[in-house]
């Protein structure tokens, strides 16, 4: 108990306490994206590590018991790397130790091999080889290093054993035993001393107080450390037993990244989350990560985390294809949908560019309808003034002749045939050059709606013959045979003879008419 609340008041005179409940966040994952993004990165920081420890093996460079130092190293820098080639060169540290009666080595080269064997899978000659060495005298100085190899294995066969109950009690029993070994030991205000601490802590049940040293060392060690990702790997493990997923999540993602940034190939974080994240529906990152982690224990061919993600990945890659199909639906769906939308909206655009065609046709026959109408009026307006000094020139004349007591050449003038007969002349020219001025292709269109041995020739020029005089009148909209009649001066039978002649002439008899009416109004 007084241990207990020394740890409570180290963690509040620290200013620390229990940290807040975080949960797993949008931006959370998208840093974990970015770190994993980075990945190759920290593999290239790793091996230039290897490099340096490497050159030291170079023939000549060092003597054996530095090239036996740097051996054991490079078994320790691949180790959660390369898991073969740290067995590689523990095996080469034995032989020359071995060779140069290096016994402390040889047993330090052997103790990194039984954690090796443990990653690899190879738990029946690692056993062999921790109960080998625990025959032997250990020095002190390696003792801490034996007990935690002895630790890691039975942690690696408790976790491949964690579907059956009996073996997997068993091996954790082993485990914890070697870990309290440990902590009677390791310094107490070293991380892995206070990591262990919390492990105990969490075994014996005592979750509160596992919380708070775990809570403590997160937040006072860096990130890229392998203390950091197991601290909060565990930290994840107990929000799982208070049902505190979202909040387990979110320290998954923190020992995930600390992992990319240690260049840990033999992880177990990322594949958790993972599955955390399948079940929470989000299959894209669940997939993501699973393949991730999958590829990272190839890589380290660490058997152990290989058969873990094996046993989920199927069933994450089968969400994911039926994701995928279905996307791939929702897409060729959507393609239909926007193609016949393109399509509506192409024969929108020819409708509207046909109707604007139209309303721009129409403006311009407006405009020509316009400038017909004013035509006419100046025309009109012409033929008014003509008449009106006609009119006063005929008055002035009356007058002469009634005060020169001519009357009877005033009688005997205006009843001349030749009277009239210029009167009516003079109308038809005007109105002839005044139409002609308006549709001055109506003789040539008027033709070519007639037989070709019927068509009309004009002797004069600006001058229009009875018939085509008929049908201007019809095409500047006077249909009625009785005005027409009353313009020109003959009687109503002879324009309907004159109208029935042309029609007979016609090539389209039936459309005859209406095809004259629209004489000069095509674009």
């Amino acid at each position: 108990m007084r241990l207990k609340t020394l740890i409570l008041l180290i963690c509040i005179a620290s200013g620390l306490g229990i940290e807040a409940q975080n949960k797993l966040s949008v931006q959370d994952l998208k840093n974990l994206d970015f770190q994993l993004s980075q990945s190759s990165k920290y593999d290239k920081a790793k091996y230039k590590a290897i490099d340096a420890l490497k050159a030291v093996l170079k023939p000549g460079k060092s003597s054996n018991a530095k090239r036996i130092e740097a051996m054991i190293e490079l078994g320790n820098e691949y180790e959660t790397f390369i898991s073969d080639s740290a067995l590689t060169y523990y095996n080469y540290a034995i032989n020359m130790a071995k060779s140069t009666g290096d016994s402390t080595n040889v047993i330090k080269a052997r103790l990194g091999k039984v954690k090796v064997l443990g990653i690899l899978g190879y738990f029946m000659e690692g056993l062999a080889e921790l109960k080998d060495l625990e025959k032997r005298p250990i020095p002190a100085e390696l003792k801490a290093q034996w007990l935690d190899s002895g630790r890691q294995l039975y942690s690696y066969m408790a976790s491949y054993t964690q579907d059956n109950d009996y073996y997997s009690s068993k091996y954790a029993t082993m485990l914890n035993f070697y870990r309290d070994e440990q902590l009677k030991i390791l310094d107490k205000k070293s991380p892995i001393y206070r990591q262990f601490l919390a492990e105990h802590y969490s075994s014996l049940g005592n979750i509160d107080m596992a919380e708070v040293i775990l809570s403590q060392l997160i937040n006072t060690i860096p990130d890229n450390t392998n203390t950091f990702a197991r601290a909060a790997n565990n930290m994840a493990q107990i929000k799982f037993k208070q049902g505190q997923d979202d909040v387990a999540a979110y320290y998954l993602s923190l020992s995930a990244i600390s992992d990319v940034k240690c260049a840990v190939k033999e992880n177990m974080s990322l594949q958790e989350l993972a599955l955390y994240l399948y079940k929470k529906g989000d299959i894209d990152h669940a997939y993501s990560y699973i393949s991730a982690s999958l590829s990272d224990a190839v890589f380290c061919n660490a058997r152990l985390r290989t058969t873990a993600v094996s046993r989920i990945m199927p069933v994450i890659d089968g969400a994911y294809k039926k994701q995928l199909e279905h996307q791939r639906k929702l897409l060729l769906f959507t393609t239909v949908v926007v193609s016949l939308l393109a399509i509506c909206l192409i024969i929108a655009i020819i409708y509207v560019m046909k109707q604007v065609k139209k309303l721009n046709l129409a403006r311009t026959r407006l405009k020509e309808s316009n400038h017909i109408k004013e035509e006419y009026i100046g025309r009109f307006l012409d033929l008014c003034s003509i008449y009106m000094d006609r009119l006063d020139n005929l008055c002035k004349l009356v007058v002469r002749k009634v005060t020169a007591g001519q009357s009877e050449d005033l009688v005997r003038m205006t009843k001349s045939p030749r009277f009239a007969e210029d009167q009516h002349k003079q109308f038809y020219e005007n109105f002839d050059a005044a139409f002609l001025h308006i549709y001055p292709t109506f003789i040539d269109e008027f033709n070519n709606l007639l037989v070709p041995e019927e068509r009309i020739t004009v002797k004069e020029t600006n001058r229009l013959t009875t018939e085509l005089r008929i049908f201007a009148f019809l095409r500047m909209g006077v249909e009625d045979s009785n005005k027409i009649a009353s313009f020109l001066h003959y009687s109503v039978n002879t324009i309907y003879t004159y109208r029935n002649k042309m029609k007979n002439k016609a090539l389209d008899r039936d459309h005859f008419e209406e095809n004259v009416m629209k004489i000069g109004s095509e674009a």
